[in-house]
């Protein structure tokens, strides 16, 4: 068979499971060839002859795995970091949270102790730690499975010696003072159906509470009750008010941040001077 026909077959083999069939035939040909979808293109007329490893993995998506999944790893904020099953797949609207810590941590000093709630990959807290080289980062999960690949990450990426990897429900397990918490946490509602992409990642790391903002809520106590001086959450899209009536409640000023798509996506508070 040519490479040519091979990816019309899984082009059209997977043109129910996502938007853009022929790029993922590609991407899943190139991983298994162990080449750049690029060669892929210019030897489109080659014989191949592959074994059933190719066929399987073509099978694993069309039941909707997620590629991530499949391929072992995704992309955020321009780096290659390890996924599987253990952790959720990095989003790119993280990437805005990340900013958003970033510049809340410029106000802070340069040694802060930042603490991420619930790391699963490890992404945000390493890449907290490559942008803020100075900082101290304690990175915490419930799951020891998804710490283990957090700690991997850490390694692939050169700073597994500048992060504290605890597990820990929350802060309990977390010492001393925190200047900044930083949480892209479960704010799934329990009854909310997933997609069946979805269905494929952690519920731990997705569903939140009854309502969903269960567990948000509960990060702004701690952001309280441990005196720290800046928060930064991810949150859904429809959960601004009910967050906005919380802090509100609690005596503090809330803002709020938008996704690229233009909906709500997060919030972040500040200590009041």
């Amino acid at each position: 068979m040519h490479i040519k026909e091979l990816l019309s077959y899984s082009a059209e083999q997977l043109r129910e499971v996502t938007d853009i069939p022929q790029k993922e035939a590609m991407i899943l040909l190139a991983h298994v060839l162990g080449c750049e979808t690029s060669w892929i293109l210019t030897h489109s007329h080659n014989e191949i002859k592959l074994d059933e490893h190719f066929f399987e993995l073509l099978k694993r998506r069309v039941s909707h795995e997620p590629l991530e999944y499949i391929l072992g790893k995704a992309s955020f904020y321009g780096k290659e970091f390890n996924v599987d099953s253990r952790v959720l797949i990095p989003r790119p609207e993280t990437e805005i949270l990340v900013d958003k810590a970033v510049e809340l941590a410029r106000e802070l000093p340069q040694n802060a102790h930042i603490v991420e709630i619930g790391c699963g990959s490890g992404i945000i807290s390493i890449m907290l730690s490559l942008l803020l080289p100075d900082a101290k980062l304690t990175a915490v999960d419930i799951s020891m499975d998804a710490l283990n690949v957090s700690k991997q990450n850490a390694q692939k990426h050169g700073v597994d010696k500048n992060i504290t990897f605890i597990e820990s429900s929350y802060l309990d397990n977390v010492d001393g003072n925190i200047d900044m918490i930083v949480s892209n946490p479960p704010y799934i509602a329990n009854a909310e159906p997933l997609g069946i992409g979805l269905s494929y990642e952690p519920s731990l790391a997705l569903y939140g509470g009854s309502r969903g903002d269960e567990m948000l809520c509960h990060i702004v106590d701690l952001f309280q009750e441990r005196k720290a001086k800046a928060l930064a959450c991810e949150m859904g899209y429809d959960q601004r008010e009910p967050m906005r009536l919380y802090a509100q409640s609690k005596g503090l000023e809330i803002e709020f941040y938008k996704d690229l798509a233009s909906l709500d996506r997060g919030f972040w508070i500040k200590e009041k001077k």
